[in-house]
């Protein structure tokens, strides 16, 4: 009787393997299949490629055999006698660019240069697609900023770190770690040779590139909280920080500051392009302006040492801060403090059009300047303003999330609207969403956010102004600052997870 039963099991059990053998099977043909589908779309996309090359005039590359991919994998031996790998596997390499770097799976997705099979709709050339990363932080990277020339990438870390990237190699040239607490806050000079950095230690430090050193150090008060070099003369620089002080160095004169007084904390600055005037956003949600000529100057003798903050001595002058302030500007009634502003690039001789405020409620408010010089004939006045955008979407959680804006090249400043390229002129309204706005016609704000993500938003006053166009997604914490590029539409995102993140759009950019 047990002989039977344990007969009877064996066979239940012999069927069962004999079943899931089959199944596995008809899997393994299943993905066999897929696989060859895969290789052969690849196959077509590289044919396509080497078509347009020839269109482009650049030479050609070859496709790939096909057959030699899709025959039975041969051993290592064979390989090495019959020269498996031939000329015509042996895709050559483009030179390093900042340009979209497409996973396999994204290009046989169709996110790719060409449109969707079956569709007529070209994908938004506004997109951003994930690049590189930088790693070499040992703590949170908080604030970012490229080189006027584009060549070069700084940032400053938790790690209490400054570092300077090469972009185009994707490599880290040096490090800076004189400060004893986190950096804050840094900005390049006017020429792309010093950088300026502030921390929590309450010190700016300036570093010299051209001797990899540190060239010198000022004390404030309080905790750094912005920086800014004045546009017009490397040798002056603004500084805002927790004491509610603007302060305004100048390296030529080292026992000498410009004090200007506000009554909260000084979170953002901007340096209008006279170098003389001020825009600040504070802890009580309000934007200013300040000139600086009109500050509490301070002199002290060369033989003076202070190891404390120099402002600090300054002490109240309630009156001289009343007569340095040109206007105040208020952007919401609760009072939410302002976490960063960021101007649009504007002309040489002339401030961007559009301004975006960063504030602790989760929006970020854009508006646009067009009218302050026509209206008032003073471009420093912020009461002719017109709010044009209050964005939401990403989330600050009382983290000073920052933001940076792109302006296209082809952006038409004078308008209320974007221009139409001239193919486009002449199609009915009606076929405006089919209509891809060109990125260089765009005007566009990215963000960080304390979801782990960055945010891309339309901002130049077309028929999707105001929206959300895209979230990147790969950080796996805090996003805290982003920043485009000074002339090209390549964006650097830097996060609490110790890294700094490349995007651009799919097409190629520029070749180092």
């Amino acid at each position: 009787m047990s002989s039977t039963s344990n007969e009877t099991n064996y066979k239940m059990m012999m069927e069962s393997l004999q079943k899931e053998v089959k199944s596995l099977k008809n899997k393994l043909d299943t993905y066999e299949r897929e696989n060859k589908d895969l290789k052969k779309s690849i196959y077509d996309l590289t044919a396509r490629y080497d078509m347009v090359s020839h269109q482009l005039g650049k030479g050609t590359q070859k496709p790939f055999n096909i057959d030699a991919v899709l025959a039975p994998p041969s051993t290592p031996e064979s390989n090495s006698v019959t020269g498996f790998i031939s000329d015509s596997l042996q895709i050559q390499s483009p030179p390093p660019t900042l340009v979209s770097d497409l996973s396999e799976h994204d290009r046989l997705m169709g996110l790719s240069s060409q449109p969707r099979s079956g569709s007529s709709k070209k994908m938004d050339e506004r997109h951003f697609f994930y690049k590189f990363t930088l790693k070499g932080h040992s703590a949170s990277v908080y604030t970012i900023d490229f080189s006027p020339c584009g060549k070069m990438l700084a940032s400053g870390s938790f790690d209490k770190s400054v570092k300077i990237w090469d972009v185009f190699n994707q490599r880290e040239i040096t490090t800076f770690s004189d400060h004893t607490v986190n950096v804050s806050v840094l900005q390049w000079n006017n020429n792309s040779t010093e950088i300026i950095s502030g921390s929590y230690d309450k010190t700016v430090k300036i570093w010299d590139l051209n001797g990899n050193r540190l060239s010198s150090s000022y004390n404030t008060s309080g905790f750094i909280l912005d920086v800014k070099f004045s546009p017009i003369d490397n040798n002056i620089f603004y500084v805002g920080n927790t004491q509610n002080h603007i302060i305004a160095f100048d390296k030529r004169a080292p026992n000498a500051i410009t004090v200007l007084e506000n009554d909260s904390l000084i979170n953002s600055l901007y340096i209008f392009k006279d170098g003389q005037h001020v825009l600040t956003g504070d802890s009580f949600g309000k934007l200013k302006v300040w000139d600086s000529r009109k500050g509490k100057k301070i002199t002290f003798p060369e033989s003076f040492h202070y190891d404390g903050g120099v402002d600090g001595l300054a002490g109240s002058h309630k009156q001289s801060a009343t007569n340095s302030l040109v206007d105040t500007y208020e952007i919401a009634p609760e009072n939410r403090p302002i976490s960063g502003i960021t101007m649009s690039k504007g002309s040489e001789d002339d401030d961007g059009r559009f301004l975006a405020v960063n504030s602790y409620d989760n929006v970020i408010r854009v508006y646009d300047r067009s009218k302050a010089s026509i209206v008032s004939h003073n471009p420093y006045l912020l009461s002719s303003m017109t709010l044009q955008h209050s964005l939401t979407g990403h989330k600050n959680k009382n983290w000073p999330i920052k933001s940076s804006i792109y302006v296209g090249k082809d952006f038409n400043h004078l308008s209320n609207t974007t221009v139409k390229r001239s193919e486009d002129l002449s199609k009915d309204d009606d076929e405006d969403e089919d209509i891809q706005p060109d990125i260089n016609q765009s005007v566009l704000l990215a963000t960080g956010s304390a979801d782990y993500s960055a945010y891309i938003f339309d901002i130049g006053l077309s028929k999707q102004s105001g929206k959300v166009i895209q979230k990147l997604e790969g950080h796996t914490d805090r996003v805290y600052s982003v920043k485009f590029h000074p002339s090209e539409p390549i964006l650097a995102s830097c996060s609490a997870d110790n890294t700094i993140r490349f995007w651009t759009p799919k097409k190629k950019i520029f070749n180092n």
